[in-house]
């Protein structure tokens, strides 16, 4: 065959290949690994129930254990985190005041599996029994947290947590 032929042959095969690589890449983006294992998903909601009850019984200590040493942690008044100790040591302090007749309850409304051992997690919460900082009964919160998880060692846990609180009250203006 005559090499200008075969030159735009290769050409041609290049530019469907490239086009099928293309579309192939946009299904992977639009379809991520959506399911996992069914033992991953009852490991991630086993996490966020640990941590649910690590909260009900107070003990920030317990409710830290889902969490990983490294944790980038975002509370719902934009405060962050940068390790699991003061994760652990901020709560330890709501739980002995502002939190300590709180009651929390979890709902893991969606895991999206970015990787077989990454996953967002978007996790309803509400809460009862609070008080805010001036000490006034906060009798209902609810909201949403995103917790990215990692599996380390064979073990999801919680490497990046944002939350949201739906019924947050802007602090007063300064006077």
């Amino acid at each position: 065959m005559n090499t200008r032929v075969e030159r735009i042959l290769g050409i041609v095969l290049v530019f469907f290949a490239a086009i099928l690589a293309i579309d192939l890449a946009r299904a992977a983006a639009d379809h991520p690994g959506n399911s996992g294992a069914p033992e991953d998903e009852a490991a991630i909601k086993q996490v966020v129930a640990g941590f649910s009850d690590g909260w009900n019984s107070h003990d920030a200590h317990a409710m830290c254990l889902s969490l990983a040493d490294d944790v980038q942690w975002v509370s719902w008044r934009g405060e962050v985190s940068h390790n699991r100790k003061q994760v652990e040591d901020d709560h330890a302090a709501l739980f002995a005041g502002l939190y300590k007749s709180s009651h929390r309850t979890d709902t893991v409304k969606a895991i999206r599996y970015l990787a077989p051992d990454l996953a967002s997690v978007d996790n309803f919460w509400s809460m009862t029994g609070a008080k805010t900082r001036d000490g006034s009964d906060w009798p209902y919160r609810a909201g949403y947290v995103n917790f990215l998880m990692a599996k380390r060692s064979g073990r999801w846990v919680i490497i990046v947590s944002h939350t949201a609180d739906f019924n947050a009250k802007a602090p007063d203006p300064p006077r």
